[in-house]
């Protein structure tokens, strides 16, 4: 009986083992259909909206054959594509990376020391700046703002700042966008801040793209105009401390060295004489990627069905109100704002 008793035990133990062994197989077989279920649909849903982005661009590309960068609507409807759906981001980088640009020159520099707007009370001056450019992209050439800039900035300071402007933007543009930049956009960038450069009454502007970069290194290069001074280490520093306020959910050491690689990456010279080291490999290698990834994602992220419209969100989040010509007067230091038309 002992014998008979342990041969039904150990066949009932068997039977245990052989149930449970097909119910995990079963539970595994479950969990891999739903995991190939749910990547089927993701890998679907981000070729649905890469395939929807190359058609949109694709569109973009026939009408852009259509315009000319000469025209001031045609300029205008450029711009507004450019920095309201394909590019809103790297155009709001743009803006404050080019701050840096003008820190390695004295004469700048130490206007924007005196009046302290920038040290004192960062953020406003970089959103209030953020502000009055977006409203030129986001409406046009036509909100204009005459002579807004100081008279005790020389001239030639202003035109390696609008081409600042100019290369920088294509730079961001093709490095970190998701697609790389038209031919034509490129003009019509250079044309939009030609005439911003006019409307603030700047003269001797560079005469075409190619004339930007030379005015761009020249400038740079140039000990008496761009060299490293206290006051542009200063100003260097406190935007450099309003990009970590801005991104405070990502560890400081990581947003000082993407703001090290990046500007290393605008220009050497330039990032030498605002007093930063040169980043290491490593330190490029890690941004870089980081870079890459995110334009891969943005192949696959859904379109806008919107333009992203910089000048409303800061009116509304900073002023509580929207954009005109009434309320814009709000924004900047008092003595600019009497120049505002």
């Amino acid at each position: 009986m002992g014998e008979r008793s342990i041969v039904v035990t150990a066949r009932v133990v068997k039977e245990k083992v052989i149930l449970e062994t097909e119910r995990l197989r079963e539970a595994n077989v479950v969990k891999m259909l739903f995991t190939i279920t749910i990547l089927s649909i993701f890998v679907f849903y981000c070729y649905s909206n890469y395939t929807k982005r190359i058609e949109k661009y694709a569109s973009w590309k026939n009408k852009l054959q259509t315009f000319d960068p000469k025209k001031d609507g045609d300029v205008d409807e450029i711009i507004k594509f450019v920095v309201g759906y394909d590019f809103p981001f790297e155009m709001f980088l743009v803006l404050n990376f080019v701050s840096y640009r003008t820190f390695c020159s004295p004469t700048i520099a130490g206007v924007y020391a005196k009046t302290g707007g920038i040290v004192n009370d960062t953020d406003k001056r970089a959103c209030d700046t953020d502000l009055l450019m977006h409203i030129w992209m986001d409406y046009g050439l036509d909100s204009t703002i005459h002579g807004l800039h100081s008279a005790k900035t020389r001239n030639v300071d202003f035109v390696f700042v609008i081409a600042c402007l100019v290369i920088d933007s294509i730079q961001f543009a093709n490095d970190y966008g998701w697609r790389s930049i038209e031919e034509k956009e490129k003009q019509a960038i250079w044309e939009f801040y030609r005439r911003v450069g006019e409307r603030m009454e700047i003269k001797d502007l560079p005469k075409n793209l190619e004339d930007c970069y030379k005015i761009v290194d020249k400038y740079t290069e140039d000990e008496r105009s761009a060299r490293i001074t206290e006051d542009g280490i200063a100003l260097t520093e406190a935007i450099t401390k309003l990009v970590c306020q801005w991104y405070y959910f990502i560890p400081q050491s990581i947003i000082r060295t993407a703001v090290s690689v990046v500007i290393y990456q605008m220009g050497a010279t330039f990032q030498r004489k605002l007093g930063l080291t040169k980043p290491t490999f490593v330190q490029s290698l890690f941004v870089n990627t980081i870079l890459q990834i995110r334009r891969a994602l943005l192949n696959v992220v859904p379109l806008r069905t919107e333009p992203y419209k910089l000048s409303d969100i800061i009116m509304r989040s900073d002023y509580g109100c929207p954009i005109s010509k009434d309320t814009i007067k709000k924004v900047g230091p008092v003595d600019a704002l009497a120049r505002i038309q």
